[in-house]
């Protein structure tokens, strides 16, 4: 068996030369680990908690979150680039982190139904096409127990008309057009989920949302 067939396929965007660089990169655009600290604020951790990072690139809100839950707690972060899940491990271990990272892709989640307290999602979902957004968001649904939550930081509908500026280039661009046209609060309702907001915002661009799973809701 070639070592490429044991990597998940995915229709999303697999960012693979930019893991070394990915870092220095969101610096660069102002995404660097006081953003995703923020993003950390919208959501309440507590020791023993379940989390799953979908896309987690380089790990970084992974081992922020790990530092939340403590020792009782799990944390697994996905990602579909294995230069990124490499390098991932690569830093948890040099940080002693609890932190779990796993070569995974959104399509199939390879985990029970039931089994988070809680999904989050960074800067990822602009890079799945229409079509997966959704089907991603019913397999996080499917993860996460009942009233369980979901966190999700991306690019959305801008806070300011002035935005439209720059974005609207981008509107020809399936992927991040549904983003900026304000969709994913409707994904997330047709995937089930119940309470969907949107708590904030990140330079009046990137959107925090949050959504639950219902308490009673039924089996899949």
């Amino acid at each position: 068996m070639e070592k490429s067939d044991l990597i998940p396929k995915t229709k999303g965007s697999v960012l693979k030369w930019q893991a070394h660089i990915y870092d220095f990169e969101c610096t660069l655009v102002g995404l660097s680990s006081s953003f995703r600290q923020v993003t950390l604020n919208y959501v309440q951790l507590n020791a023993g908690m379940k989390v799953l990072d979908i896309g987690c690139g380089t790990g970084v809100l992974t081992r922020l979150a790990a530092e939340k839950i403590g020792d009782t707690g799990e944390i697994i972060g996905i990602d579909p680039s294995p230069q990124m899940i490499s390098l991932a491990q690569k830093k948890s271990l040099q940080l002693q982190s609890t932190a779990k990272f796993k070569l995974e892709v959104i399509e199939n989640l390879p985990f029970p139904d039931r089994s988070f307290d809680l999904v989050l999602s960074s800067l990822m979902f602009h890079h799945l096409p229409t079509d997966l957004k959704l089907k991603g968001l019913q397999e996080i649904y499917r993860v996460l127990r009942p009233d369980g939550r979901f966190l999700g930081a991306d690019i959305g509908k801008p806070k300011y008309s002035l935005w439209w500026l720059v974005l609207w280039p981008y509107l020809i661009i399936p992927n991040i057009a549904t983003n900026i046209k304000g969709e994913i609060p409707n994904y997330l309702n047709q995937a089930g989920f119940e309470k969907t907001e949107t708590l904030g915002y990140w330079f009046s661009l990137i959107n925090f949302w949050s959504a639950k799973k219902p308490a009673f809701a039924p089996k899949n």
